[in-house]
């Protein structure tokens, strides 16, 4: 079995969410999975810099399972 990261990339001030980006490639293990959500989710707050505060962007991820992967 096989996990699905994804990043959700949204702004509080102005409620939207840019679509789910998948991350590849698939995780052998939840644990994994987790970690790199929150590894990938860090690094792309970085990469917006001040755009973060200006805009309050947030980034959600989910590592769903994949079943007979």
């Amino acid at each position: 079995m096989k996990f699905l990261l994804t990043i959700t990339v949204c702004s509080s001030i102005y409620n939207t969410c840019m679509p789910p980006a998948e991350m590849h490639p698939m995780y052998d293990s939840f644990t994994d999975c987790v970690m790199a959500g929150h590894e990938n989710s860090l690094y792309v707050l970085k990469e917006l810099g001040p755009r973060v505060e200006s805009n309050r962007i947030n980034a959600i991820f989910n590592c769903k399972q994949i079943i007979g992967t």
